[in-house]
Parts: structure tokens; C-alpha cells; sequence
């Protein structure tokens, strides 16, 4: 339950927490948060080693994230708690760069790993939509107390979490730690672990699909369309649309790409309604507009999610679980850096744009959600075709 929390304090994805601290405490440009946000980009060589974890070691891998996260948590408190500025706060890019890794390398080849192992496939989609809707309900009331909160409370907020953090990884120690599967014979080495065709195209979906994921969007409305926004607010309603999502979501054994095609199309008609709007929004029709269309895209990103990851794991081998669950979230971070990394320029550029249409911030990710479907039914045509036939079983 702490990790959502933890992740969005410490920047992880364009963290929402982290987002609001480095504008409102530490004075950081949009340029700078996409630079480091986008960062993690070095750290890939590392990632991709990770994927060679052996999945005995999770639980030890879950415990040492929450540490780091719990030091990285103290550390960004001691920065907003003296009100540090210019080179000073910059430290908490670093923070932000090192926590990405530590997700990457240690949460990622622990957590659906397990869930793969341990789970059937229905008991695996509650615990991917109900647990998690839950976390996020949790993560909507921490955004709501931070924005609250003046330094001092902000920065004893992230002390607690760090203690949560460390209480957690504490608590692990009654968790048994799962066992090795058996080895495979060396002549099957090669063909039970290589990635098969559907598996290397859902990674191009959930890169399509993160790219143009809203990227630095509270930045956005801070700087250009809407100034005089409560962060706080929009940011519980990002956060309570994905728990709605989530809890709406029901176990199915069918097919869940629809639901993903479905969630996609939706996504683009909210990005395509922000596109309309001049800025900086001042009536309230567009304020409502700006709010609808962040609760909606955030909603539909959260439901292709979903619906891919339980696809991926309907196409993977248990041979290379680990492998494949390692190599999709160093392209699903990776895929989020770039965005990052590119909204941080295009946000700067939107600032002197004079129309919304001609926004570049806007546009890219109107662009990139349209993107998604064609991926999507890329991987809809390949899992179809990589399905065993009646004659074949």
C-alpha cells in the first residue's frame, strides 16, 4: 500500500506528489524536471541486466526498494524542510533519477513476477485492479494533505513516508520467499526463453501507450493553461479516475483487448477536447472541460494498462517470467522517460505559443494517444496468430 505513495513522493513516472514539491517548494523549471525525469534513460544497460534476477531473491529486492525509498524520502524532506533553492534543489533530481533505477531494478523483478507464480489468472486481475484501485484511493488523500500542507508539513509528510517504508520492509520478513522454477534442459534453453512474437509486440504497445501518458501534466496547467489551478486538486482527481477505473474492472477469462481498444479511443477523445481550448482557461465551462478531460484520460490510461498487463502475462512463458516482466518495465519507464523528457521542452515551447491549436505540448499528446490504437490492434492480430489451433493440440 506504500509503494504507490512512496513512488509519487519521490518522482517515480512524473510522480504527482514530487511534481508539486519541486514547482511549489523548490522552484524547479519544467525544463529541468523533464531533463531528469528523463534521465533513467542512462540507467538502461543496468535494467536490462536486472532481468536475470533470479525470482528467489524477490522478496530481498522488494525490502531493499522500500529502504532506498525511505532514505530518497528523508532526503527530499530535509531539502523542502530548509527551503532549499537553485543548485541545492537541484540534489532532488538526483533523488528522482536514483528512484527510477531502484523501481526498474529492484520492484520490477519482484512484484509481477510473484504475481505471475502465485496467481491465477482471475485472482491476478483483482489483486492488478482492486488492490490497486485501493492504493490509489489512498494516494488521492496524501496528494490532498500535501497540497495542504505549508514546508513544514510537506516535509514531515514525507518523513512518515519513509518510516511507512521502512515498516513495510520490515514486515516482509514473515513472507516466505518463493522458489526457483526448475532449470530447463540445455537444448530447450534457447527456444522456452526467447520472447515470443506477441510478447515483443506488447511491448510497443505499453511504450505507445505510456510515451503520451499525460506526461509532467501539472507542470503543464501551472505554467501554460491554467495557472491558477489547485495542483492538489487536479491531481486527486488523476488519482481517483484510476482508482475508479480500477475498481470498475471485472475478472474475465476473454478477451481483454477490447476493453483496451475501448479505454484507447476514449483516451483520445478527452486529449482532443483539451486541444480546443485557448489558454489560460478562465471561464468555468473550461475549467470543467480541463477537469473532465483529465479525469477521463487518466481513467482510459489506467484501463489499457490493466487490460495489457493481463494480456502479457496470458502470452508469456513461465520459463521467462522474469525475463519478460524485467524487459516491459524498462520499456514501459524507459517509454515514460522519453515523454518526460520530451514534455519538459514542449512545455517550455507551449508557454509562447499563441494558439491552443498550435500548442506543442497539447499536440503531443493528442498525437501519441492516437497512436496507441494501431498498437494495440498490432498485438490483437499477433496473439491471435501465435494461438494454437484445434489441429495442433
Amino acid at each position: 500500500m506504500i509503494a504507490p505513495v512512496a513512488t509519487a513522493s519521490l518522482g517515480v513516472d512524473g510522480g504527482p506528489i514530487f511534481q508539486i514539491l519541486a514547482i511549489e517548494n523548490l522552484g524547479l523549471s519544467a525544463t529541468a524536471l523533464g531533463i531528469a525525469l528523463g534521465f533513467g534513460l542512462v540507467s538502461l544497460p543496468v535494467q536490462i541486466y536486472a532481468s536475470r534476477i533470479p525470482i528467489e531473491r524477490a522478496r530481498q529486492n522488494m525490502q531493499l526498494f522500500l529502504v532506498l525509498a525511505a532514505l530518497q524520502a528523508w532526503l527530499l524532506a530535509l531539502l523542502v524542510g530548509v527551503g532549499a533553492t537553485g543548485g541545492f534543489a537541484a540534489v532532488a533530481l538526483g533523488v528522482t533519477v536514483t528512484a527510477e533505477i531502484s523501481v526498474s531494478v529492484l520492484y520490477a523483478t519482484a512484484w509481477q513476477p510473484l504475481l505471475a507464480s502465485g496467481l491465477d489468472t482471475r485472482g491476478r486481475q483483482r489483486l492488478n485492479s482492486t488492490w490497486s484501485a485501493t492504493a490509489r484511493g489512498v494516494l488521492a488523500g496524501a496528494l490532498i494533505l500535501f497540497a495542504a500542507f505549508d514546508s513544514g508539513g510537506r516535509s514531515l509528510f514525507l518523513v512518515a513516508v519513509g518510516a511507512l517504508a521502512i515498516a513495510t520492509a520490515v514486515g516482509l520478513n514473515s513472507i516466505d520467499a518463493p522458489e526457483s522454477a526448475p532449470a530447463p534442459k540445455p537444448a530447450a534453453t534457447t527456444p522456452a526463453t526467447a520472447l515470443a512474437p506477441a510478447t515483443r509486440v506488447v511491448l510497443v504497445v505499453f511504450a505507445a501507450i505510456n510515451i503520451g501518458a499525460v506526461p509532467l501534466w501539472l507542470v503543464y496547467l501551472n505554467k501554460v493553461l491554467w495557472p491558477t489551478a489547485n495542483l492538489g486538486a487536479i491531481a486527486a482527481v488523476q488519482t481517483v479516475a484510476s482508482m475508479v477505473a480500477l475498481f470498475a474492472w471485472k475478472p474475465t477469462d476473454g478477451d481483454v483487448t477490447r476493453r483496451a481498444l475501448v479505454a484507447a479511443a476514449v483516451t483520445v477523445a478527452a486529449a482532443a477536447s483539451i486541444v480546443t481550448l485557448d489558454g489560460p482557461v478562465g471561464s468555468g465551462v473550461q475549467r470543467a472541460v480541463v477537469v473532465g478531460a483529465t479525469a477521463i484520460m487518466a481513467g482510459g490510461i489506467t484501463t489499457s494498462r490493466v487490460a495489457m498487463l493481463e494480456a502479457t502475462h496470458r502470452v508469456i512463458t513461465s520459463a521467462n517470467t522474469v525475463r519478460a516482466f524485467t524487459l516491459l518495465d524498462v520499456v514501459a519507464s524507459t517509454s515514460l522517460q522519453v515523454g518526460l523528457l520530451i514534455s519538459g521542452f514542449l512545455i517550455a515551447a507551449s508557454e509562447t505559443s499563441g494558439t491552443s491549436l498550435t500548442d506543442p505540448y497539447r499536440a503531443f499528446v493528442l498525437v501519441s494517444a492516437a497512436m496507441t490504437i494501431p498498437a494495440i490492434l498490432w498485438f490483437k492480430r499477433t496473439s491471435a496468430r501465435s494461438e494454437p489451433t484445434p489441429s495442433s493440440l
